[in-house]
């Protein structure tokens, strides 16, 4: 679908590099710009098989660049510079995620590059944007989850605040990333004129869908801060929420509203006439009643394999769902019939299995190349610049 789309991928980090993964599986010559020596910072975190650190076998980097072209340049060298400006000339985006005045100051600014290709746009990813008092700050994932609003929206709101796990503020960073550059290289193409765009990872955390944006225009007309632990307005009446551990694993119960409430209590008190008569129809449940409900319900589930609860609330249509382990979820029949996993070979790493598309379209997603090897494509890269005289 963007084969016709060329994208170089200056980032050494996980936002970036996620963000042109999403041009790269969707067709578009990404070209992976990477430091002499070291290459991007993903090809040392790992993890790694038998915990062997191997930059040409890092998950994180195999997963982030798939179908991507490397190429080593030093920015600081006159003549690698020279090769960068060449390939940004015959380049619709850059996406970099330097510290912001890094680029301006290796002479390869915003001016500079756009001078070189007027419709370019270039993709500038940091913690706080390239703006402001916060601009030379310096920000983990951790740092951007605590000023950007995600910690503060979850947990139980008398306990410390909770980060969400993994990699995940840095890929919600990079998709924000990945949709701004794409929408500015369509304009781009209409209009020939580039743009640059300033993404702050704080920003987009700050502006997401998870809680924080409605929290804030609440708080703008309300005059009040929502609560910590504010997760939904049925909360202590007769329906609730929550993971219940199961005799293989766990579940997550998400009964909210009445109809699913008795659809539940049927399911649970099934065997127990007492049961059903103290807690169906019941528009709320507060005290030692609910203390005693869950308790019956935990013990309940407790003594049935996960799937098994999943597919008897399934038969009554109520949402109730287990909870994969990642093993489960690469040998599961429905994703295996879909051809949601996808392999291929890589020269270092051996057999690989990529979850495949994100979404499915005609000419979309396709698994063409494993990530490259530190430099794999230099020459290749080189003699396309000399074939087409702008080296």
């Amino acid at each position: 679908m963007l084969s016709d789309i060329r994208v170089l991928d200056l980032s050494r980090w996980v936002a970036g590099e996620f963000a042109t993964k999403t041009f790269a599986d969707f067709g578009a010559d990404v070209i992976k710009v990477e430091k002499p020596g070291e290459g991007s910072f993903t090809r040392a975190w790992g993890p790694f098989p038998e915990d062997r650190p191997d930059p040409e076998r890092s998950a994180l980097f195999l997963h982030l660049n798939t179908n991507k072209r490397s190429v080593v340049l030093d920015l600081r060298d006159d003549a690698d510079r020279e090769v960068l400006l060449a390939l940004v000339r015959r380049s619709h985006a850059v996406v970099e995620s330097f510290r912001p005045g890094h680029l301006e100051d290796l002479g390869l600014g915003p001016d500079v590059l756009r001078a070189v290709n007027p419709g370019l746009v270039l993709t500038r990813i940091s913690a706080f944007g390239q703006t402001g008092p916060y601009r030379d700050r310096e920000a983990s994932g951790l740092v951007l989850q605590a000023t950007g609003g995600p910690m503060n929206a979850t947990g139980q709101a008398d306990r410390a605040p909770l980060r969400k796990p993994g990699l995940l503020e840095h890929y919600t960073v990079g998709r924000s990333a990945a949709q701004a550059t794409m929408a500015a290289v369509l304009r781009a193409r209409r209009t020939g004129k580039g743009a640059t765009l300033d993404v702050s990872g704080q920003e987009v955390l700050l502006a997401g869908a998870d809680r924080r944006a409605s929290y804030l225009l609440s708080a703008a007309y309300s005059g009040m801060t929502a609560p910590r632990g504010a997760r939904s307005p049925h909360r202590h009446g007769a329906t609730f929420t929550g993971p219940f551990r199961a005799s293989d694993g766990f579940v997550m119960v998400y009964v909210t509203n009445q109809v699913f409430w008795n659809r539940f209590v049927e399911l649970v008190g099934a065997d127990d006439p007492g049961f059903r008569e103290r807690y169906l129809d019941r528009q709320t449940v507060a005290g030692q009643d609910r203390e005693e409900f869950l308790a019956y319900v935990a013990d309940w589930i407790a003594q049935r394999p996960k799937v098994e609860v999943m597919e008897a609330a399934e038969a009554r249509r109520i949402p109730v769902t287990a909870y994969l382990s990642v093993s489960e979820v690469m040998d599961h029949e429905h994703f295996r019939q879909r051809g949601v996993f996808v392999a291929a070979d890589h020269p270092v790493a051996g057999r690989l299995e990529y979850a495949g598309a994100p979404w499915r379209m005609e000419r979309g997603f396709a698994l063409r190349t494993t990530a490259p090897l530190l430099d794999q494509h230099g020459a290749e890269i080189r003699a396309e610049l000399a074939e087409e005289g702008v080296a």
